[in-house]
């Protein structure tokens, strides 16, 4: 029996958390409505408080900040290709990693997500690779591994 070569190899790879994006999404427009809903009644069921036209407009701003920072659990994003891997966290912009500084990737069994290691025992977690995605977080980290392993030809002594 012969193995069949992989007709097409990796060149680039994307992910981004799927779950936890459907999670963010779905508490920010819960806590959205809610405050929504709270500004509106305000007036009418305030149990002996004066609530005026500021306390619902503060309310209701409360409630597109709180809902705003759930958001923040859509914002992490993976692109690697042969040239470097490019990744966001939940706070802050895109950070470039070279092929060449990244020692190896790897998903340990009691870690979330996944990560590459750096010189130093350095590590830099890809939260978009996230263990909750289950077969999008293999997909990725297969195609991660096959980049790193393009990227790092074994030498031969």
């Amino acid at each position: 029996m012969t193995a069949v070569p992989d007709a097409s190899p990796v060149t680039e790879v994307t992910a981004r958390p799927i779950r936890m994006s459907k999670v963010g999404y779905t508490a920010a427009a819960v806590v959205f409505v809610v405050f929504a809903v709270t500004a509106v009644l305000m007036p009418r069921d305030n149990a002996g408080a004066h609530f005026g036209g500021k306390d619902q407009l503060g309310t209701l701003v409360l409630g597109i900040v709180l809902g705003g920072l759930f958001l923040m659990l859509t914002r992490p994003r993976l692109h690697a290709d042969l040239q470097a891997v490019r990744m966001r966290s939940f706070l802050g912009g895109w950070r470039t990693v070279p092929w060449d500084l990244i020692v190896g990737v790897e998903f340990p069994k009691k870690v979330r997500f996944a990560r590459i290691l750096l010189p130093g025992d350095e590590l830099l977690a890809l939260y978009a690779v996230q263990r909750w995605d289950r077969a999008e977080a293999v997909v990725a980290m297969q195609g991660l591994r096959a980049l790193f392993a393009a990227t790092h030809p074994v030498v031969d002594e």
